[in-house]
């Protein structure tokens, strides 16, 4: 056999063996966690939602109103990663926005729970589900009572432990308000400069935001009310009462229960329209539906009462944000979904940035 022939058999070899040490040195390929876990769609590393259908939703009178459709749910391993809400995104305040207390993490048995992860912050989100934001993570311990935002969605008045507080989204900071036990009671003016608050059940103040004072008051608030066109409206134990201006002017009143007893007609919980027009209120057994416009009010069969209400009375949701439900009330249609994927909260929601999408809760809304 010619030297030739042999030298090319000889480095053929050579060349076999360094392709499959080559490959024996390769490293195996590392997929991404986006990859490993298509259904879900990370935010950061270590956050991630996943699309997951609304649910049937039981109503007493047996009609099935029931949208089904997906809604986002949300995994928070690492808060610090998450998007924090931002007033000079334009995008996040395109439709109305809730606001609630949420800690992320509250199984400690988790590898990846810290105190941090497992603390109670605020956030936010749209109606629609949509855009999850961290608003507040500095709490020093859980939330308690309705939070309200300022009308230009600057300024939070929220109760921690036992503090009113007011937080600043444009400069981080937060200002202690007063430090004694009383469930929060909040209302801003309509020019987002002043928030009058309770300090105790009969003690009521005024915290100025270019002052950062804080000076008695005698406005006849309760823990629902909305100021609109420079009046107040304010939902009592068994009525709404809309007073001239700052003052304790009744300039109209609706009430409820006149035929029922005082313990089935006290309000227990109470909701009010962005422009006071509406409102509504659960005592113990009914649910009561109020028209300032008209100064009636009636009595509802309605299943679900709107916690909080939305413009023109249209669409409500409920208090809890551990299952949210939607009522379209024009419509009768009605959305619930479950967008915590991780713990649980019974806190209090609000809504806020109310007047967007001309009132809507969904883009796709009529």
């Amino acid at each position: 056999m010619k030297k030739w022939f042999i030298g090319l058999i000889l480095a053929a070899q050579l060349v076999g063996c360094g392709a499959e040490s080559d490959q024996e040195n390769t490293p195996p390929r590392q997929y991404t966690k986006q990859e490993l876990y298509p259904d879900r769609h990370y935010v950061t590393e270590n956050n991630w939602y996943e699309m997951v259908d609304s649910e049937k939703i039981h109503f007493i009178d047996g009609k099935d109103r029931s949208q089904i459709q997906p809604f986002p749910k949300y995994y928070i391993y690492r808060a610090k990663e998450w998007p924090r809400e931002d007033l000079n995104d334009a995008s996040s305040y395109d439709l109305p926005r809730v606001q609630f207390y949420w800690a992320n993490m509250g199984d400690k048995h988790d590898p990846m729970y810290t105190a941090y992860e497992g603390q109670t912050k605020i956030w936010s989100m749209k109606t629609d589900g949509t855009d999850l934001r961290l608003v507040l993570d500095n709490m020093t311990v859980g939330g308690y009572g309705k939070m309200v935002r300022s009308p230009d969605n600057r300024y939070l008045a929220y109760g921690n432990g036992d503090e009113k507080r007011v937080y600043d989204l444009k400069t981080g900071q937060t200002y202690s308000l007063a430090e004694n036990y009383g469930v929060p009671r909040f209302v801003w003016t309509e020019d987002s400069k002043t928030l009058y608050f309770t300090d105790t059940k009969d003690l009521i103040y005024k915290w100025d935001t270019e002052t950062k004072q804080v000076v008695p008051s005698d406005l006849p608030m309760t823990d629902t009310n909305v100021f609109y066109q420079g009046n107040l409206y304010s939902v009592k134990h068994f009525g709404v009462i809309k007073y001239a201006g700052l003052s304790n002017q009744k300039i109209k009143q609706a009430s409820w229960g006149k035929e029922l007893s005082v313990a089935d007609a006290r309000s227990l919980d109470r909701s009010i329209s962005p422009t006071g027009k509406y409102a509504w209120a659960a005592s113990r057994k009914y649910h009561f539906k109020v028209d300032m416009e008209k100064g009636t009010a009636q009595r509802m069969k309605s299943s679900m009462m709107p916690y909080i209400l939305g413009l023109n009375g249209r669409f409500g949701g409920s208090k809890h944000m551990t299952t949210f439900t939607v009522r379209d009330y024009q419509t009768d249609k009605a959305w619930e979904w479950r967008p915590l994927g991780m713990n649980r909260t019974i806190k209090h929601n609000s809504l806020y940035n109310a007047f967007a999408n001309n009132g809507l809760w969904f883009k796709e809304a009529k």
